[in-house]
């Protein structure tokens, strides 16, 4: 995916061989960094909003998600809760390229996170390779940032959000594996046999 409105691509043959085939593509052109959650702010370069009268939970993802995010480019997510709500986020994939603490020295790309609008110190930033980790906001509101440099890529984050009451904890949902659904299905499936078996019976001696 391109960073802006242009996309060169080349193509160079230095020697021929019947093997060779070429290659097909396909291309489209997108307004929104191919991001599919949220209202997206036509003002903004890369810009959407998440408000908990519309959903109370759902994802949001890097631009181009779950491919490379592209070069150079910076989008903003806000999160509006109700008066008495704070926002929790569940990150499931981070890979964002940089190296900790993911500042312009070390050319990093970074995710941050700010209760206002303006920068807060109370959140790092974060890049690099991570596993499930989470964040919560201290209000009803908050604002997850995303900056990409020219240089390197990676393939981004993907992320639960979800608007609590202040007073609540976050409580993961429960994870059922597919074997004890499958165990589930077949008690099921044994109960409704067992309930037949004295109807069918009747019917086929009586």
């Amino acid at each position: 995916m391109s960073n802006g409105p242009k996309l060169m691509l080349e193509f160079r043959g230095t020697q021929s061989s019947r093997y060779s085939r070429g290659f097909k593509i396909s291309y489209s052109f997108v307004e929104n960094f191919g991001i599919n959650t949220g209202r997206q702010l036509k003002e903004f370069p890369c810009a959407f909003v998440y408000n908990s009268s519309e959903a109370h939970n759902g994802t949001f993802a890097s631009p181009n998600s779950p491919g490379p995010y592209p070069r150079d480019t910076e989008c903003t997510y806000f999160f509006h809760g109700g008066e008495t709500e704070k926002v929790h986020l569940h990150f499931t994939n981070f890979d964002v390229e940089g190296v900790l603490p993911c500042q312009a020295v070390s050319a990093s790309d970074y995710v941050e996170f700010s209760n206002y609008m303006t920068e807060d110190n109370r959140f790092g930033r974060y890049c690099g390779q991570m596993k499930e980790f989470h964040v919560e906001s201290e209000r009803n509101f908050f604002k997850v940032t995303f900056r990409s440099n020219d240089r390197l890529d990676g393939t981004g984050f993907k992320a639960i959000y979800q608007f609590l009451e202040a007073t609540d904890e976050y409580r993961a949902p429960p994870v059922q594996d597919k074997a004890s659904h499958s165990l589930c299905i077949f008690d099921h499936f044994l109960m409704l046999l067992i309930l037949a078996i004295p109807q069918l019976y009747h019917q086929l001696y009586h």
